[in-house]
């Protein structure tokens, strides 16, 4: 019994790196439609940061398309709708990691797997909080890290979505300083 509850995980998880992945490569496929979505103001701030952070290591115009929106709409909204845009996009990231673990079992007898996993659950939060509060191309390793290593989805999330919102707050008052428009 043991075994097949097993190798249902092992399947869900290979299931759902199969799908992530497709996700992605759509995502990637249609990435010349972006220009479009900044015609639809907040919600078009809001699409271009999920479509960027869901597009798992392949850089697309988020940052940017945050500073100059900040420039043309209220900065706090702009930093607010396209946060949370990035939070939800950063799901791709954790959902490889999750669905990873299942294609690398080998892996998790390992010693110093436990040792990673136990040490970032204890210190995951911060960690996530300031990586994504960063703007650099790096946060996409540590949602695969968290959900390789199971850490909670909605820890994740919460992280993620304060150091996002906090970032692009950031990023589009900058835009609205700087930018004369």
């Amino acid at each position: 019994m043991a075994k097949i509850k097993k190798s249902n995980e092992v399947l869900f998880r290979v299931i759902i790196f199969a799908v992530t992945t497709a996700f992605l490569i759509l995502i990637w496929s249609k990435r010349g439609n972006l220009a479009h979505l900044s015609k639809l103001g907040y919600l078009g701030i809001f699409l271009i940061n999920f479509i960027s952070s869901a597009t798992v290591l392949f850089p697309l115009p988020g940052v940017a398309a945050v500073f100059l929106g900040g420039a043309i709409w209220n900065p706090f909204w702009v930093g607010l709708s396209s946060g949370i845009g990035a939070s939800l996009g950063e799901l791709t990231g954790y959902l490889l990691g999750f669905g990873g673990r299942g294609l690398a079992q080998s892996w998790e007898k390992q010693k110093w797997v436990k040792a990673v996993e136990q040490y970032f659950h204890k210190t995951g939060f911060a960690t996530i909080f300031v990586f994504s509060a960063l703007p650099l191309p790096l946060f996409d390793i540590i949602g695969i890290i968290a959900g390789w290593l199971n850490y909670p989805i909605w820890k994740f999330m919460f992280a993620t979505l304060l150091g996002r919102v906090l970032r692009n707050i950031l990023i589009a008052w900058s835009g609205a300083k700087i930018l004369p428009y």
